[in-house]
């Protein structure tokens, strides 16, 4: 074996797997403090990859657990508000049957519509303070389609929550599409010849006209829905968003409960009875009296009619909000569920993610203990080849 003194092989060896094991050392030392089996591109480049795209869907899932909280919220503050819109309507109708009777005096029809008109302009209240923080939920800002919910951690992954307008006029709308009037119509061109093809909308003109002792039909109409002289809103838009001047008159609605038919004088009574046919129908022309005007069964019918109008209008309103509270229950149960399933997917995908990222401890404690033997050996080692160009100078001797 030939002996060296310029190069020592065996003390370069040794240097070599002393570095060696100094830098796994090191590697497990860092994956021991961080807790972390990837720290850098280097230690796992491909699992690198993997587990960043596994944080951003575990970051987005979080997110969208959140916003999806925050639509519930949205529901619950309208449905709640809404709980409060049909309390009043309720305690309407139970005013609309106390006034079907004939007994009452004018003072207690008053006091009647002075309740009844407060409720109706607190219900408008509530639909235009209703708020999501200063988001207005409930009134004509409140969006047609619902307010969008990114609810899942990738794109096209949203939800809507649908709050709805529950003004009164968009509520009288609503009620007036669903009894089946014709929604091509405009409001504005409601008349003797087409009043019953309004469906409750040209009930409820009509039970004004014979209140009030009006036979001009579009002159009712617009007192009652608050239009003017051809506005080309069809009954389709009514209380929509491209609504954006008519609304229905309160104290003119109120007169179906405070007026008393009896007062339309003699001489108008059949040009009434004429101009509501298309609606209602009081009795032929021939049996109304021109100068005593409706007789007391005729009066006894209109009242009926009034009474029935409103109450029919009421129960719409009813359903209509009804309907939305059961849209919005819904919705917040479809939320619910996709709250959980992001927790749960959560759960599941950080763990995917922990089997690649995270440190074994058991695993790199043993690799550690491992390497620290073995770095005290090549370090002994390389003490011991060190020495070995010693044997040189025996040789000189």
């Amino acid at each position: 074996m030939a002996l060296y003194v310029n190069t020592n092989v065996s003390a370069l060896n040794g240097q070599k797997n002393l570095s060696n094991v100094t830098d796994r050392m090191n590697s497990s030392f860092e994956k021991l403090s961080s807790g972390s089996r990837i720290n850098s591109a280097r230690d796992d480049a491909a699992g690198l990859q993997i587990s960043d795209r596994l944080t951003t869907q575990i970051t987005g899932l979080n997110q969208a657990s959140r916003n999806a909280n925050d639509g519930i919220s949205i529901a619950q503050i309208a449905e709640g508000a809404l709980g409060e819109v049909t309390n009043n309507i309720q305690r309407m109708r139970q005013l609309v049957v106390q006034g079907g009777n004939r007994t009452l005096s004018s003072d207690d029809r008053s006091a009647l519509g002075q309740e009844f008109t407060k409720l109706l302009n607190v219900n408008n209240d509530i639909a235009d303070r209703t708020a999501y923080g200063t988001l207005k939920i409930l009134n004509g800002d409140s969006p047609e389609s619902g307010f969008q919910i990114q609810s899942g951690a990738q794109a096209g992954e949203q939800d809507t929550v649908t709050t709805g307008n529950a003004e009164l006029t968009a509520l009288f709308g609503e009620y007036g599409r669903s009894s089946g009037a014709t929604a091509t119509l405009k409001m504005s061109a409601m008349s003797v010849g087409n009043i019953g093809q309004y469906g409750a909308l040209g009930d409820m003109v009509a039970a004004y006209a014979a209140v009030t002792g009006t036979s001009n039909i579009s002159a009712a109409n617009q007192a009652l829905f608050g239009f003017g002289t051809g506005d080309s809103i069809t009954v389709a838009d009514y209380g929509t968003k491209t609504d954006q001047g008519a609304e229905i008159n309160i104290d003119n609605l109120t007169k179906l409960l405070t007026e008393e038919p009896g007062r339309v004088s003699g001489g108008n009574a059949s040009h009434v009875a004429t101009a509501i046919a298309g609606a209602f129908t009081i009795d032929t022309a021939a049996n109304i009296d021109s100068v005593g005007g409706f007789s007391d069964a005729q009066l006894d019918k209109i009242t009926g009619h009034l009474t029935d109008t409103l109450l029919d209008a009421m129960s719409g309103l009813i359903t209509q909000v009804d309907s939305q509270r059961a849209k919005l229950g819904a919705e917040q149960n479809g939320l619910t569920s996709t709250v959980r399933n992001n927790t749960t997917a959560v759960v599941n995908v950080s763990d995917s993610r922990s089997r690649i990222q995270d440190t074994d401890f058991a695993a790199e404690t043993a690799e550690l203990t491992r390497n620290q033997i073995i770095q005290q050996a090549s370090t002994t080692i390389l003490s011991q080849a060190n020495q070995l160009p010693q044997t040189a100078l025996s040789l000189l001797r």
